[in-house]
């Protein structure tokens, strides 16, 4: 394979890594690779084609993604104003295997959040944010 088709499968998985919200442990564990890996396989510096491992999972989280942002849209199609939220903290249990944490990551949620603001607005609708409220014992 050419250099450049590896220059764009690298960027690929490195921008729809970021637009999801997932970092490279996240991307690491549900690939089932180390983070070294996932670093090599976004880089420039390293000659390694990534593996259709990676490709596959990034592609699967990128639908679920996608159709996170097509609820809140679709939640706030013809509204003047909408109100988006935010969770503070993953209300996960301590202990938990990574591959559970990295699957239910609040960041993966926030980006969808962040997506779906930025497609409101361009249709005009008045985006405002909040937290949701963090529970108490």
């Amino acid at each position: 394979m050419a250099k450049e088709d590896w220059s764009e499968a690298k960027a690929w998985m490195r921008a729809t890594r970021e637009r999801i919200g997932m970092t490279q442990h996240d991307a690491a564990v549900l690939a089932n690779l180390t983070v070294d890996m996932v670093k090599k396989y976004e880089s420039e510096k390293y000659r390694i084609q990534p593996s259709g491992r990676m490709r596959e999972m990034l592609e699967h989280y990128l639908a679920e993604h996608r159709r996170a942002v097509t609820a809140i849209m679709e939640r706030h199609r013809g509204d003047e104003r909408a109100v988006l939220s935010f969770s503070r903290v993953s209300n996960l249990p301590e202990g938990l295997p990574d591959w559970v944490r990295a699957e239910e990551s609040v960041k993966r949620r926030a980006a969808a959040v962040r997506e779906a603001a930025v497609l409101l607005e361009a249709e005009g609708v008045a985006v405002d944010y909040t937290y949701m409220p963090e529970e108490t014992e």
